[in-house]
């Protein structure tokens, strides 16, 4: 018996072969044993296991592909990598320009929904040949999943999610989702495209819509019904709708306080332009007149701030203006509406602490100069300082400055009080009396007493009231000097000064009654003339004679009629009011001249309707106006 054993397959197996007989089982397992070992065979099979191998040769029969007796362990090659999609379109290759939502509707998914699930490859397991020497074994092939846009990582279970709504896209290893949902960076608004789901029911579908734009972090403002519309729209069409606004924010409205808008110009105005181009800077328009009633601003209402919203719940905090301009102050009021602000009296508006009130009293803190401009003003004027020459003020009522005039012109309806003096040439017209420390040179007119702390010099002067000059030199030197009702002065003219003092004549009273005396002869002309037309007869019963005239004349006579009327009215106005100014005239001839000094002479005095020049100097006199010789007489104080 021969038995031959032989290491095949790269030592992974042992075979035994019978060559020869007769054959002996127990010989050969011995032989097989000790060429197993001979070889170097690890571990050696058992006695047992290698009689059954070699009970085949038995029966004599030699087995030509031998018989294995012993076997290595051949290696094992890891399991490639699974993968198991969740979507039903597992191969989603686009071409240029294609519309993942119209071509792969049905891969619809939102956040959180499992998009693939992959079975990692297993490693190789390594074999050992007969002799113990090691076999590798090849890993599984890995199939690669790069997550895209739009899912999120695989999680313990190798299971990719959607990280957004979208189409679910997977081709050569990369997986992403095509976003539905789009939020500009100003996050204001959100669009959504929506495609029919066919997995829910419409209700359904609109809840999980609603469910993933709350967990893409759209939370305010949402449209449901904006939602379900598109939805709806969506099914019956078998087609996607494009954006969507799904939700929109609301910008924030600022706020205001309520204010005021001013109806006047709060800014001075640096001068009036004049032809040509030129400006007078002295007409600065300073001084802003107003009479009660008229409107000095407009009310702009007061807005109620409202915070907005961005769609991801941001709150936009809304401002609150605050006002800043100016505000009603004293003498000023809402008109009925509370749309206007009003001036509630006469008067001239003034900026004052972030206020414009309408005063009676306008105050220059300084001189009246450029930086002024000429002051017209409707209410009282106060200047501290004086009025530069070339300058103007004029007010409606009392005028007081506390330096002087020069070279100016000062109109005021009440009071001129002047505590520095009147020179070179100024102009005073004050409606109820002037008063001055002195005048020098100039004008002065007043319906009211003229009064002077110390002379009157070369100026001239009318009033309806009295000159007086009692304090100081008290001097009434050279220039004429008119007043109505009366002098007083303790030095009146001077040997080199030409001086005239009037009193008991006013001019204006003496000019209006001669305007009276003429309208009165036209009145008593156009009275004749109509009486002429009338008739004698017709007016001693004109309703008879109207009776009796036809209707188509009777309109003539009527118009005559009512003519006359009105002249008879008109002449009993006009002689009321010349009656007026002759008692005043009456009043004025008794008006008189005192002098408690010196009246020197080539002094003229004119009293009422005499007048005389002195032929020599008086002292402590008093002269008037003799009517029974009219002349000028006077007698000793």
């Amino acid at each position: 018996m021969t038995l031959r054993v032989e290491l095949r397959k790269g030592g992974l197996e042992a075979v035994a072969f019978l060559d020869e007989g007769p054959f002996d089982l127990e010989a050969a397992a011995q032989a097989a044993l000790a060429r197993l070992q001979e070889l170097g065979v690890q571990p050696l099979p058992e006695a047992d296991q290698l009689r059954m191998a070699l009970s085949v040769f038995e029966g004599g029969s030699p087995v030509e592909e031998g018989v294995v007796l012993a076997r290595g362990e051949p290696p094992q090659p890891g399991l490639p990598a699974q993968i198991l999609p969740f979507f039903p379109i597992h191969n989603t290759p686009l071409d240029d320009g294609d519309d993942p939502f119209g071509r792969y509707p049905q891969n619809v998914v939102y956040p959180g929904d499992p998009l693939i699930q992959k079975t990692p490859a297993s490693p190789g397991i390594p074999g050992r040949t007969l002799l113990g020497t090691p076999i590798p074994a090849p890993d599984g092939r890995d199939v690669p999943v790069v997550p895209g846009e739009g899912v999120t990582e695989a999680n313990d279970d190798n299971t990719f999610h959607a990280g957004t709504y979208g189409i679910a896209l997977y081709t050569r290893g990369r997986l992403w989702v095509a976003s539905g949902l789009y939020v500009p960076d100003d996050r204001m608004e959100a669009r959504l495209t929506v495609v029919s789901d066919p997995r829910e029911d419409e209700d359904t579908q609109v809840e999980k819509l609603l469910g993933a734009l709350a967990q893409l972090g759209v939370r305010a403002g949402v449209d449901r019904e904006a939602l379900a519309h598109a939805v709806r729209q969506a099914r019956s069409s078998e087609a996607p709708v494009p954006d969507v606004v799904v939700a929109r924010g609301r910008e924030p409205v600022h706020g205001r306080e309520a204010g005021y808008r001013p109806l006047f110009d709060p800014e001075k105005k640096v001068g009036k332009v004049l032809e040509g181009g030129r400006i007078d800077f002295r007409e600065a328009e300073t001084v802003q007149n107003v009479r009660r009633g008229d409107p000095l601003a407009e009310v702009v209402p007061a807005v109620e701030p409202v915070n907005g919203y961005r769609v991801d719940g941001t709150r936009l905090r809304a401002r609150l203006e605050r006002f800043h301009g100016i505000r009603p102050g004293d003498n000023t009021e809402p008109d009925e509406q509370g749309t206007r602000v009003l001036a509630a009296a006469d008067g001239m508006i003034v900026l004052k602490g972030g206020k414009f009130h309408v005063v009676d009293e306008y105050l220059v803190s300084d001189d009246v100069d450029y930086r002024t401009g000429n002051i017209r003003a409707s209410g009282a004027v106060r200047i501290r300082g004086g009025v530069k020459p070339g300058f103007q003020v004029e007010a409606g009522k009392d005028v007081e400055i506390l330096g002087d005039v020069e070279t100016a012109t000062i109109r005021a309806g009440g009071f001129v009080i002047i505590r520095g003096g009147i020179a070179a040439e100024a102009t005073v017209v004050g409606g109820k009396g002037v008063r001055a420390k002195y005048v020098l040179s100039s004008r002065i007119e007043s319906d009211g007493d003229v009064e002077v702390a110390n002379s009157i010099t070369n100026s001239h002067v009318y009033t309806r009231g009295s000159v007086r000059a009692l304090s100081g030199q008290g001097a009434l030197l050279g220039g004429e000097i008119n007043a109505a009702l009366g002098i007083e002065a303790r030095t009146v003219g001077s040997r080199s000064a030409q001086t005239h003092v009037a009193v008991g004549v006013d001019l204006r009273v003496a000019r209006e009654m001669e305007a009276l005396d003429t309208e009165l002869s036209g009145v008593m002309d156009q009275i004749k003339i109509l009486q002429s037309n009338l008739g004698r007869d017709f007016l001693k019963d004109p309703r008879t004679a109207l009776a009796r005239i036809p209707p188509a004349l009777r309109r003539g006579k009527i118009d005559l009629l009512q003519k006359m009327q009105a002249l008879y009215q008109r002449h009993k106005e006009l002689t009321a009011r010349r009656d007026e100014l002759a008692a005043l005239q009456r009043e004025q001839h008794a008006a008189q001249i005192s002098v408690a000094g010196e009246i020197h002479a080539g002094t003229r005095v004119t009293c009422a309707v005499a007048s005389v020049v002195l032929t020599e100097t008086l002292r402590h006199v008093v002269l008037s106006y003799n009517a029974e010789t009219n002349t000028v007489s006077w007698r000793r104080m």
